[in-house]
């Protein structure tokens, strides 16, 4: 439940592997929630805005989503392997999202717990830089277990502990735990709800009770309040 200022150093740690091992332009830790779509992203030499187009409407058009690969075991897939550069290129995912933030090539490797995706990380190059090479799919493969346990038995546990100090201090419960985290991610209430398919009208009052229980007045007090209470 950590802020977009102070993301579990696990994510961290993860994308610094990942960078020593593949070269690339860019990189990102995402979440996935439990309706398959991204929960909050840490990014690595990427603009936060092409996070939030992401998530707002090119996520959909994305041949590498989560959501395509839930009922598979793949750990590493390309962009490439899932679509012809040809057809690729015609698409507005390319034209409107990869283009103006200079991706080309993408590879993205999956996290699951019990067999359901629950993170992912997705390795940009620009074109200049070549797509990647059967030994250095092979060698995000072997590492993909490591990261994968390390995943259940460190970051997972951290933040359900978290969770339960939310729980016993303001007695929240599970759904306005969901909408703090995407608070303390900057989230707004639009993608609040369309990440956890819930109306409008319904964060709002789950916000309220926060509010109410934390005694903050702002979202900013409110992080304040979290972030203090969890460090």
């Amino acid at each position: 439940m950590n802020d977009r200022q102070d993301t579990h150093p696990f994510q961290r740690e993860i994308l610094a592997l990942v960078d020593r091992l593949v070269p690339l332009s860019g990189s990102a830790f995402f979440l996935v929630s439990p309706n398959m779509q991204h929960a909050g992203a840490l990014l690595y030499n990427l603009a936060p805005i092409a996070e939030r187009e992401y998530r707002a409407e090119y996520g959909a058009m994305d041949p590498l989503n989560p959501e395509l690969f839930a009922d598979k075991n793949d750990t590493v897939v390309t962009l490439d392997s899932r679509i012809s550069p040809h057809l690729l290129k015609q698409t507005l995912y390319y034209q409107e999202f990869m283009v103006p933030h200079d991706h080309r090539y993408v590879a993205d490797m999956f996290f699951r717990r019990e067999g359901q995706i629950i993170a992912g990380v997705t390795i940009l190059r620009e074109a200049s830089m070549g797509n990647f090479q059967p030994q250095e799919l092979d060698l995000l493969r072997q590492v993909q277990p490591f990261i994968e346990f390390s995943l259940n038995a460190t970051y997972l546990p951290q933040r359900n502990q978290q969770r339960k100090v939310m729980t016993a201090k303001y007695a929240l419960t599970g759904r306005e735990l969901d909408v703090l985290e995407f608070v303390l991610r900057g989230s707004g209430n639009k993608d609040i709800a369309k990440q956890l398919s819930l109306g409008l009208a319904t964060v709002k009052t789950h916000l309220h009770h926060i509010f109410r229980k934390t005694g903050a007045r702002a979202r900013s007090e409110l992080m304040a309040i979290v972030m203090a209470d969890l460090n």
